[in-house]
């Protein structure tokens, strides 16, 4: 499965630029003073300014290559961008999912990514640069109630559980791209934040096949 594009709520067009596009260096599609679209690799990240009364936060992650896990850290940590230590560790290695990952926080308070699957072979060892960011490869769908949530979804776009699914947690998808439900208030790994109801647009396709939807309030709203 890839995710296309994903679309999100942000309190601020200006700060979400200068850390894509700023730090990170991915380029600008479309920008207007409500929306701002970027490219991360082959797919669209997608802000929109929310007029919320609370400032909205998700969990996704990005793909990089297989082997640069060592250098996406140092290019994190020389563009001054904090990343999680866990048990004095900078980058987590994950062995049911077989991968190596670091996580960071943008410039308002979403929680990141960079994930190195190594069932995604890559033998790529250079420098880490912008264009190693590889995709969207998972967005958090958090929900009250996931095993609902994860039964529509496998049965509107025949998605398949990936590795473990249970009534807090069900990772749907492969390796390319991942939709991670999670039940209303557990802890976004390895942040302290809980995991909350925002509105979520994504895109996904599998093979020619291309379908959108809206999770809202934990529900699928419309597809």
């Amino acid at each position: 499965m890839r995710i296309r594009e994903v679309e999100l709520l942000t309190d601020s067009i200006e700060a979400v630029k200068s850390f894509y596009h700023g730090l990170l260096e991915q380029p600008i599609l479309t920008e207007t003073e409500e929306v701002i679209s970027l490219k991360a690799g082959e797919s669209v990240l997608t802000f929109t300014r929310s007029h919320l009364d609370e400032s909205p936060y998700y969990h996704f992650a990005f793909n990089i290559p297989e082997r640069k896990c060592e250098q996406a850290l140092s290019w994190l940590q020389h563009k001054g961008i904090a990343v999680y230590s866990v048990n004095g560790q900078d980058i987590q290695y994950h062995e049911t999912w077989h991968s190596d990952s670091i996580y960071f926080c943008d410039a308002v308070g979403n929680i990141l990514e960079f994930i190195a699957r190594h069932d995604l072979k890559d033998e790529d060892t250079g420098p880490f640069t912008a264009a190693d960011v590889k995709n969207i490869s998972e967005i958090g769908l958090p929900a009250r109630d996931v095993i609902a949530l994860s039964d529509t979804l496998r049965g509107e776009y025949a998605l398949q559980s990936y590795k473990s699914a249970g009534p807090t947690f069900s990772p749907l998808g492969d390796e390319e791209g991942l939709l991670i439900l999670a039940a209303v208030g557990r802890i976004w790994f390895p942040s302290d934040k809980a995991a909350k109801l925002f509105p979520i647009t994504v895109d996904i396709s599998e093979g020619s096949t291309s379908r959108e939807f809206i999770v809202a309030d934990g529900y699928v709203i419309r597809s």
